[in-house]
């Protein structure tokens, strides 16, 4: 009676097939490890932005904190002449642009207001790590300072230097009356600004990692 035996493997396949795992755990590893680092020097990015918009906040704060009681108190000097014009026996017209010195002595006070931290952060910032209602509550917060209290403060401007007409006799009130609308209405966004710009940091604040 004979038996068979069965053909052993080479050495070499063994070793081979040892080493060819190794290279394979190799390489996955070297991508986890990459990538891990990728994503740690994305979170680092993401965090630097963050500081600096977190100043650029403060900094703004600070600004409208520096003018919004001036133009409320522009309103209440216009309310103040607006007053004086309806006791007045004789005809409410003048020179609007004569007006100025007394209802803006320090003129019209841009908020200054900047968004070049968030701008570099949209750009450089690695913002995609961060949670996405944090980047949009920013977002939002810059939206309203752009279509808010910046454009508002232009359309004064515009309104104020409009032209030579400024210069031209002619009925005060209802001139007084327009400029009030648009104070009343810059000095309301920048309070609101400055309240959802604190309600924002406080929240920024938390989420930063150290």
């Amino acid at each position: 009676m004979s038996t068979t035996s069965t053909p052993s493997l080479p050495s070499w396949f063994a070793r081979a097939v040892v080493e060819a795992a190794l290279i394979v755990f190799a390489v996955v590893l070297g991508f986890v490890v990459n990538e891990w680092r990728e994503g740690l020097a994305d979170r680092h990015a993401a965090n630097a932005a963050m500081v600096r918009v977190v100043a650029e906040i403060e900094s703004n704060i600070e600004q409208l904190e520096s003018v919004v009681d001036y133009h409320e108190a522009v309103v209440q000097r216009i309310d103040e002449r607006l007053a004086e014009i309806a006791l007045a026996p004789e005809s409410g017209r003048g020179v609007l642009f004569d007006a100025f010195p007394v209802i803006l002595p320090r003129g019209v006070n841009a908020p200054g207001l900047s968004r070049f931290a968030w701008d570099h952060a949209q750009q450089h910032g690695k913002l995609d790590v961060l949670p996405y209602e944090q980047v949009a509550g920013i977002a939002r917060l810059y939206a309203m300072q752009d279509s808010g209290v910046e454009a508002t403060w232009r359309q004064i401007v515009e309104l104020i230097f409009a032209g030579p007409q400024v210069m031209r006799e002619q009925e005060l009130e209802a001139s007084l009356r327009f400029t009030r609308i648009g104070f009343v209405e810059l000095a309301a966004q920048e309070r609101f600004l400055i309240e959802r710009s604190g309600r924002l940091l406080d929240d920024l604040r938390t989420q930063i990692d150290d």
